[in-house]
């Protein structure tokens, strides 16, 4: 069928379900989008694409069998990127992926294929700096949480990172952009809708430990080295909204 849109569950099991039907109906749509986002466009049909587990996960398996684990991980970062062509830069890295196998890299003047490279790793760089621009707050109950506005959706690239360094400790990183939230207890971790999140009052000595943190922030600075250029590019002025040193 020309001409089609097939719409998702907004999840990457929903959007591999999307891809096994196009591969496996040989149809190229002209979009694939989650249900919510889906624009209708002048003789185009749409077509709303089921969530079935068995099809995402043969997707997977076809696509490391034939490309390599890199391959698949390369398809869900881009998939995560806030670009617009996001979804369907990695519906079409796919389709290549599956046609050149594990020589797909050497087909980098491809400019699908390098389009997928380098969301991949605008991806992956947002993630890693997160890791260390992310501030957790004690609230009251001992909950920690953590608030971030990312520009990609790297919510379930930071959770295992977490949860590991936080075995003992139950907390909470709440993506406001997305209206979603990871919740870790005891290391198993899950992404729940955070829509209606109440977000608890600090902990009582929270505020005390963020003046020794912003004290300590300032004791190591040396005023004669500032360099507020490099400052900015080390750490940019859009992640600083939520972290405890730019609050006080």
């Amino acid at each position: 069928m020309d001409n089609l849109i097939l719409t998702f569950d907004s999840t990457f099991d929903g959007f591999l379900s999307a891809v096994h039907h196009a591969v496996k109906n040989r149809v190229r749509p002209v979009c694939i989008c989650p249900q919510g986002e889906v624009q209708t466009m002048i003789n185009c049909s749409i077509m709303p694409i089921d969530t079935h587990m068995q099809n995402a996960e043969l997707v997977r398996r076809t696509l490391c069998d034939a490309a390599g684990y890199d391959s698949l991980k390369r398809a869900y970062y881009t998939y995560l990127s806030s670009a617009e062509d996001a979804i369907m830069a990695s519906y079409t890295y796919i389709l290549y992926a599956l046609k050149y196998g594990k020589s797909t890299a050497n087909y980098m003047s491809n400019a699908d294929i390098y389009r997928a490279y380098q969301l991949e790793k605008k991806v992956m760089y947002e993630a890693d700096r997160m890791k260390g621009f992310l501030r957790f707050a004690v609230m009251e109950g001992g909950v920690e949480y953590a608030p971030m506005e990312p520009e990609n959706d790297i919510l379930a690239l930071l959770m295992p990172h977490f949860a590991d360094r936080l075995k003992s400790v139950p907390f909470v990183i709440h993506d406001l952009l997305r209206q979603k939230a990871g919740v870790c207890s005891r290391g198993s971790w899950f992404i729940t809708d955070a829509s209606d999140l109440t977000v608890p009052s600090l902990a009582a000595d929270e505020v005390t430990y963020r003046k020794l943190w912003k004290t300590f922030y300032d004791a190591i600075c040396i005023r004669e080295r500032t360099n507020l250029k490099l400052q900015t590019q080390m750490m940019p002025k859009k992640y600083r909204k939520h972290m405890t040193e730019h609050q006080l």
